[in-house]
């Protein structure tokens, strides 16, 4: 049971919630004034507050702003009768924990503050794990929390490999839509011609080769959480047929005459500067708005203090155990060489080359286990390469976009082709036990080799 205190002019419907909660097993309290609100959160100390925006004297805004130094962790929710979502999200800026628009219906109202209780008593949200305690780390993190349980749509902002669908996974996760799917969608692999279908489903014959009746990612979220990402990759004539869907919440499948209704959150991402591409005519500004009702920054690994040294410990563990290696730490030396990176790919790269140095480690990762980019020193590099590389560089910044999920793939590679030349000059490593420790079957094996050139090297009998 907890104690819930009703903050609302209107004596109906503060009569109506009340019974509404005295049925769910809780204790409400209802009060007609902010005034008579702040005196009752100071003597009473509700676990939680449902409070109108306007009420008056002294409005819902100016209530919140006395009530949060009294009261700074207690769970608010803002009740307004203005649909505007800019109007909640700012009420959420200025300490709000969700909201709800009148008429509400009561199910949801009730899922809200079921939410809301769970998440104050300490109930885990079962989300992914998140390593990091750098200060620009905790801070997108506690930004995703922050706005996990209201039902507005999210736009997650970071290079390649900086963990956006984890993000995406964390708020799902710790949203009233937890017990719902959480469907990921990439949407820089997806074939142009096949986007719409795969997006809204199509019916029997609606194309060439349409056997039969297909739903769409948009169907398979009902009642979770859609995650689009690298959504800047899409067509123009898709990204009008996803706003229409977005605002309309329904849609209609490829081929299909019949509407859906949608109950969807849509969580999106991209590497790309979605400002750039819509003066640019490539992204749509009515489209960005709607998907970034709030927006995350995901700072990359190189602006994360200190978490290089607890994301790297971490994989040592983790692929020690999932080996079954006698692999028990990390040296300190090894460690500084880790924190000297640069890291274009991020905690990708970083869990790449981990994987590689726990395989080739017999008890500690000492630095001869790294990929040699990570242990050259710097007299190796000859005197005369820096400025022909810098002014190359230079030009490229000035003659065309650069593409950070392309740097951040190649660097990727990168170290995946350097672990597997690593591993090939063991020479007690047949094909088969290669592909066993790499997680990987003999044909993606083959395949890999073959790509990277390194094919040849390979001569031991299976």
């Amino acid at each position: 049971m907890a104690r819930i205190l009703i903050v609302d002019d209107e004596r109906a419907l503060g009569t109506v919630v009340s019974a509404l909660l005295a049925e769910r097993g809780h204790d409400p309290l209802w009060v007609g004034s902010g005034a008579a609100a702040l005196e009752a959160v100071a003597t009473n100390r509700p676990d939680l507050v449902l409070l109108d925006l306007n009420l008056g004297s002294m409005d819902g805004m100016e209530v919140l702003r006395r009530m949060r130094p009294v009261a700074p962790e207690m769970p608010v929710v803002m009740v307004t009768g203005n649909g505007s979502v800019q109007v909640a999200v700012e009420a959420m800026k200025r300490g709000a924990t969700d909201f709800v628009v009148k008429p509400f219906d009561n199910r949801a109202l009730l899922d809200t503050v079921d939410a809301l209780l769970a998440m104050r008593r300490g109930a885990g949200s079962g989300g992914p794990l998140l390593l990091g305690e750098s200060p620009a780390f905790r801070a997108a993190m506690d930004r995703a929390l922050r706005f996990a349980v209201p039902n507005i749509n999210v736009l997650l902002l970071g290079e390649t490999g900086t963990g956006k669908e984890l993000f995406a996974r964390a708020i799902h996760a710790g949203s009233k839509r937890r017990a719902g799917p959480f469907v990921a969608v990439d949407c820089s692999v997806m074939p142009e011609g096949l986007i719409e279908s795969q997006l809204f489903g199509h019916e029997r014959g609606a194309y060439t080769g349409a056997t039969s009746s297909r739903q769409g990612h948009l169907e398979a979220a009902q009642g979770g959480t859609l995650f689009l990402d690298e959504i800047g990759n899409w067509p123009l004539d898709v990204q009008a047929k996803l706003l229409r869907v977005l605002q309309a919440r329904k849609m209609e499948r490829v081929g299909g005459r019949e509407s859906v209704a949608l109950d969807v959150r849509v969580v999106s991402a991209t590497n790309v500067d979605l400002t750039e591409a819509i003066r640019a005519g490539r992204f749509r500004q009515d489209l960005y708005y709607r998907l970034q009702e709030i927006t995350i920054a995901l700072p990359p690994l190189r602006d994360r203090e200190g978490d290089v040294r607890r994301i790297a410990r971490h994989f040592v563990a983790l692929y020690a155990a999932t080996f079954g290696l006698p692999v028990t730490g990390i040296s300190e030396e090894a460690l500084l060489l880790l924190e000297a990176h640069d890291w274009p790919g991020n905690v990708r790269e970083l869990e790449n080359v981990m994987k590689g140095a726990v395989v080739l480690a017999s008890d500690v990762v000492k630095p001869e286990h790294l990929p040699p980019e990570l242990r050259l020193p710097e007299a190796a590099v000859p005197a005369a390469a820096p400025p022909q590389l810098t002014l190359e560089v230079e030009v490229g910044i000035r003659a065309a976009h650069i593409d950070l999920k392309a740097m951040g793939a190649e660097a990727a590679e990168k170290a995946e082709r350097a672990l597997l030349a690593t591993l090939l000059q063991d020479r007690r490593m047949s094909r088969t036990r290669m592909a066993k420790v790499l997680g990987v079957d003999p044909k993606t094996l083959r395949s890999k080799l073959r790509r990277y050139g390194l094919e040849e090297t390979l001569e031991l009998e299976d």
